[in-house]
Order: C-alpha cells, then structure tokens, then sequence
C-alpha cells in the first residue's frame, strides 16, 4: 500500500517534552557562529522526521495533526533557546570558549554510531567518500573563512528593512536543514547577526515575527528539497551528512586548556557525548519502529 513504509518510520506519537529539549539545543545551536541547527537536529536523531514533518505537513501519514504534535514542541524549543538561551551562550563564549566548544564537539561525535546506522551503508564505496569528503570539505572551509565585520543592528522595523530580514530569515533558516551550514555564519555575511541577536535578547516583538515568518518559509522550502534526496538517495544523502558533521568536529576544535581546566574540557566533551546519546534514537524508539516495520510487512 502507498506510503505504507513512510507510516512505519514516521509512528504516531504524542506531544512530546524531549521533542521539546531538543528544539531547545537546536535554537542554541542557531545564534552560535559556526554551529549548524541543522547539526544538532541530526546529532538529537530528529533530523529526518524534522524534514518529513515541514515537507508534507498536510500530506504525509497521519495527517496534520500528527505533523503539528511533532512540530509544536520543537518549534517551541527552537524560540526559547534563541530568546532565553542567546544571553548565556554569550556569557559561556566569553568565560568558557575552549569548554564551550568541547561540548559541542562531544554533541557531535556522540552521534556517530547513529549516523552509520541510520544511513544503512554497508560498505564504504568509492561514491560515498567522495561524498563524505565534499561535506567535509564545505564546513572545514566555512569554518576556517575569517568571520567579516557585522553591521550596526536594525532596531525598528520598516518596509524595507523587513523585506531585508525576511529575506535574510529564509536563507539562514537553510541552516536547520542542512548539517554543518551555519545560520549564524550566514547571518553575518549578509550583516544581519548583531540585529538577531540584539533583537531576540530585547525581545523586539515586530523584528522577531519578521524573522520567524521567514523563517518558517525557508524551512518548509529546503524541506522539500532534502526530503526528495532522502527518499531517492538516502545513502549518498547521509553520506554528505556525515561528513558536514565531522567537518563541524574539525572546524570547531579549540585546542585544549592548561592545567586543571583540561579536567573541564574532559567533562565537557563527555556530558556533551552523553546528551547527544540520550537524545539521539534511543532504544525505546528503535523498539517502536521495528514493530511498526513488522506491522506494515
């Protein structure tokens, strides 16, 4: 029956408080330069149902509803931690950096070990290194392109200055769907990073439904697109994956600090492998889709 496997790893499942959490991580991840969105909803193993929830709202299995059960709690996620979470990010960049960005570096690697199975590789061809090695290659480069100067903030919003940050809204947003592309690194070429976080840290209500609007547009579009790549070309698409998030592990390494602060970096990098783990697929959500994947065979 049509769309009978789609229904089997896409199971009905309540309003959910994780769902919730990992949008949170996912809005954090937004308002740090050089960190994808994208990335974190992969290492969080919501990245695929993410993609097929925006692409077919309205279409896919389990209608609406369904898609609007998943969407919410993440979506809910996402603005608390580009509204509550901008001002503490900040403050850990400028008095933990190294520690910073161990964590991140754990989220990331402790998603491994999901990628390789959710990718359904069973040998690594030349095709799909060749792959693996253009993701890598895209995020190395944007994380080692000098960061340009960023613009004065845009603090009231006009006709103009609005279609600008709409437009500016739909081409970050790209970055919660592709791993290991920065929404913050996009923001700052285009010279909006400073008015985002500026915004969202003085909760400027006009600026922020410009943003979101837009936002919501970009991802539905790069929905689209990536949920057409997955259902034609899951292998050579996690490929790709794969290799932007071990792009990010390279681009984001710090070097490690003197003394008793490497004990710091140590726990940080574990906590963050850690939570990536219990964030990921875990065995309980294995379990359910196995048994749908019966039910439907």
């Amino acid at each position: 029956m049509k769309n009978d496997a789609q229904s089997a790893a896409y199971p009905k499942r309540p309003f959910s408080l994780r769902n919730g959490l990992k949008g949170l991580l996912i809005g954090m991840a937004n308002i740090i330069p050089g960190v994808s969105g994208g990335t974190i909803a992969v290492v969080t193993g919501i990245y695929e149902e993410l993609v097929h929830s925006f692409a077919n709202f309205f279409s896919s299995e389990g209608g609406w509803k369904r898609n609007l059960a998943f969407l919410a709690p993440v979506l809910v996620g996402i603005l608390a931690g580009n509204i509550g979470l901008a001002r503490m990010i900040g403050m850990l960049l400028e008095t933990a950096p190294v520690a910073t960005n161990w964590g991140l570096i754990g989220l990331m690697l402790g998603s491994a070990p999901f990628l390789v199975r959710k990718s359904g590789i069973q040998s690594f061809s030349p095709s799909y290194i060749f792959l693996f090695l253009a993701g890598f290659g895209v995020v190395l480069w944007m994380g080692l392109t000098p960061r340009p100067d960023d613009a004065l903030p845009i603090e009231s919003v006009s006709l103009g200055n609005g279609a600008l940050l709409f437009g500016a809204a739909i081409i970050a947003s790209f970055a919660m769907i592709i791993p290991g592309v920065s929404g913050s690194f996009l923001l700052l070429l285009m010279g909006m990073y400073s008015t985002l976080q500026n915004g969202f840290s003085t909760l400027n209500l006009p600026l922020i439904v410009v943003y979101v609007a837009g936002t919501l547009l970009g991802v539905v579009l790069g929905s689209k697109g990536i949920a057409l790549l997955l259902r034609r070309a899951q292998a050579g698409t996690y490929a790709v994956v794969m290799g932007l998030v071990m792009g990010s592990v390279v681009a984001l390494y710090p070097g490690s600090s003197g003394g008793t602060m490497i004990l710091v970096d140590g726990g940080a990098l574990v906590c963050g492998a850690t939570s990536s783990l219990l964030l990921g697929n875990g065995m309980k959500d294995r379990i359910l889709l196995a048994r749908c994947t019966n039910n439907a065979g």
